[in-house]
C-alpha cells in the first residue's frame, strides 16, 4: 500500500458517556477490553477488538483535563464515529513516504494508555502521525503504529456473541463524493478508489471507506432512519460476520432491535449504537 499505509486499524466513536457506551456495546454482543486511560490526558476508553483492528469507544474520564478536543467534537457533532485511524507498521517510514508525497504530516508522536487489568495496569504503546484535514477530505483520519499488540489482542477479547469477526468498512456522508477521488488515490495509491454514479469506495488494506450523499444514503440503507446531520459525518461501521442469521438470532434473543436488508444484512440503527448504524454481513 501507499506510503506504508496497511487498511483501517481503528474507529474512534466519541461517547458523552463512556460508562453508557459500554454497557450499549456489550448488550450488542461485543467483548470489550478492560479500560484505558491515556497517560497525560483526561480521556479514557474502552475497545473491541478484532483479529486485525477494532473500535475504540472514547470519552471523557476526568472532567477538566486535556482531551484533545473531544469535549469541543461532542458539543458540536454529538455522539459518533469521529476519526478513521490508519494502520501502519513503521510510523516513521510512513511519515517520511507521506512528506515525500507533499503532505504535512506531522512528526511521529508517542502516546500510552494505563490498561486496568485485575492484576495490575499494563500500558500499550504507539506511534502516531497527525494528517491535515486537506490529506482526508470530508473524514478526519490520522496514522497509527502499535509497539506492544500483545497487550491488546489476547485471545478472550476476540470472541464476540454477536459474530463480529471484522471491522470491514465505515459509511461517510458527505458532497460530491465523486471529487475525492484524485485525493484518496493520492494517499492510498494508485487504483484504490472506485466511482460509481455520485458514490465513491476508497479502498485501503482489506477494508473500504464509502462516501455516499445523504440521498444515496437512504437508498443504499432504506431500512433504517436516517436523521438530518451536519456533513460530513460517518453514518455507519460495517461488520463482518461468518452467519448474518446467527447475529440476528442473537439481536432477537436479547430484544435488541434491527432490520434485515433483502440481501440477509442485518442492521443496528444509530440510535441503539451512540450515533453510527452497525451493518452486520458476511459479503463486506
Amino acid at each position: 500500500m501507499a506510503h506504508g499505509l496497511t487498511g483501517i486499524d481503528h474507529t474512534v466513536l466519541a461517547a458523552a458517556d463512556l460508562e453508557a457506551a459500554r454497557q450499549t456495546y456489550a448488550r450488542l454482543g461485543f467483548t470489550l477490553t478492560p479500560r484505558g486511560r491515556h497517560i497525560g490526558w483526561a480521556t479514557g476508553n474502552y475497545c473491541i477488538m478484532f483479529g486485525g483492528n477494532y473500535i475504540e469507544l472514547l470519552g471523557i474520564a476526568e472532567p477538566g483535563g486535556f482531551t484533545a478536543g473531544l469535549e469541543q467534537a461532542l458539543a458540536q457533532r454529538g455522539e459518533g464515529v469521529h476519526k478513521i485511524v490508519l494502520g501502519s507498521q513503521d510510523a516513521a517510514a510512513s511519515q517520511a513516504a507521506l512528506l515525500r508525497s507533499g503532505f504535512a504530516a506531522s512528526d511521529p508522536q508517542s502516546l500510552k494508555r494505563a490498561l486496568e487489568l485485575p492484576e495490575g495496569d499494563v500500558l500499550p504503546a504507539f506511534t502516531l502521525v497527525h494528517l491535515p484535514p486537506e490529506a482526508t477530505p470530508q473524514a478526519s483520519m490520522f496514522v497509527c503504529q502499535h509497539l506492544t499488540p500483545e497487550l491488546l489482542r489476547r485471545p478472550q477479547w476476540l470472541l464476540h456473541p454477536n459474530g463480529a469477526t471484522h471491522l470491514a468498512g465505515c459509511v461517510v456522508v458527505c458532497d460530491e463524493p465523486a471529487a475525492l477521488e484524485p485525493h484518496y488515490e493520492r494517499l492510498f495509491g494508485a487504483g484504490t478508489c472506485v466511482r460509481t454514479d455520485r458514490m465513491l469506495a476508497a479502498r485501503i488494506g482489506g477494508e473500504h471507506i464509502l462516501f455516499v450523499t445523504p440521498t444515496d444514503l437512504e437508498t443504499l440503507f432504506p431500512d433504517l432512519e436516517h436523521a438530518e446531520r451536519t456533513l460530513p459525518y460517518v453514518a455507519g461501521m460495517r461488520l463482518r460476520v461468518h452467519n448474518p442469521d446467527a447475529a440476528a438470532q442473537y439481536f432477537a434473543r436479547i430484544g435488541v432491535a434491527y432490520e434485515r436488508a433483502l440481501d440477509g444484512t442485518v442492521l443496528v440503527p444509530a440510535e441503539a449504537a451512540h450515533g453510527c448504524f452497525l451493518e452486520f454481513s458476511a459479503r463486506v
